[in-house]
């Protein structure tokens, strides 16, 4: 299959990145994982099996990847931008909890303990996937942005409260809207 080959150039390519751990570009992230809003760095992607997802991110080294045998698996890595936090995550939703599980949601998150940076990040994710999609929103707010194309759904939001963490949420999810309704 093709999408095989291309994500695992993809997950080469990341991995050849020189980056220390905690050392990444949090703008950076959000333009890769905006920029083509039905994918997450062209590697993780709706029906993609559960086992691809874990081959694609348990190898890269500035990553921690959380290993499940349910159905939702996750990565994270954390920087540091002055006294500001930011936690960068990637999660995903299976059909079922079986390596062959299909992705059927899956999710980046940014959180950072400075709402000024959270709300940044959200504004330039907002904007970068907006000029990127062909259809307007089916609804918007200050702080959720949703649109619907075809079986898929897409939905950014920005949490301007701070978690039980002490951290402001970033999130762009998309889901197939056959399988899931929120």
């Amino acid at each position: 299959m093709q999408w095989k080959h291309y994500a695992a150039a993809a997950v080469l390519a990341l991995s050849l990145v020189p980056a220390a751990a905690g050392a990444f570009d949090y703008n950076m992230s959000v333009d890769e994982v905006s920029e083509h809003p039905l994918t997450a760095y062209n590697t993780v992607y709706l029906a993609m099996p559960k086992a691809d997802f874990a081959r694609n991110f348990a190898v890269l080294p500035d990553w921690t990847f959380y290993a499940s045998d349910g159905t939702s698996e996750k990565a994270e890595r954390t920087t540091t931008d002055g006294k500001a936090t930011i936690i960068e995550g990637l999660s995903i939703t299976t059909a079922n909890g079986t390596p062959q599980g299909k992705t059927i949601a899956f999710e980046n998150y940014f959180k950072s303990n400075d709402r000024k940076i959270a709300r940044k990040m959200y504004d330039r994710l907002a904007a970068t996937i907006y000029s990127n999609m062909e259809d307007f929103p089916y609804s918007q707010s200050d702080d959720e942005i949703t649109w619907v194309q075809n079986d898929v759904t897409i939905v950014t939001s920005f949490n301007g409260r701070k978690d039980a963490d002490g951290y402001y949420t970033v999130t762009l999810r998309r889901y197939n809207n056959h399988v899931l309704k929120a």
